[in-house]
């Protein structure tokens, strides 16, 4: 069984983009990577990628949510 966590309420992006949980905020970061490991952009994804403790995954899909790594 997947730990993950649910964005409630789910996040609409302007593009038409639904972000419901972690494996979608994954897809869209990856979408958005222009060059791996140089921007904040890769940051979030691999946090959201590391994140396995219920703590880690809501941090990391807060900080997704929020658009920066520092935002807490």
């Amino acid at each position: 069984m997947t730990l993950d966590l649910l964005f409630n309420p789910e996040l609409r992006l302007v593009d038409g983009t639904v972000i419901r949980n972690r494996e979608d905020a994954v897809r869209f970061a990856r979408a958005q990577e222009l060059r791996p490991g140089i921007d904040e952009r890769d940051e979030v994804l691999h946090r959201l990628e590391r994140a396995s403790r219920h703590e880690e995954i809501e941090g990391a899909l807060n900080t997704f949510g929020a658009g920066s790594p520092d935002s807490k």
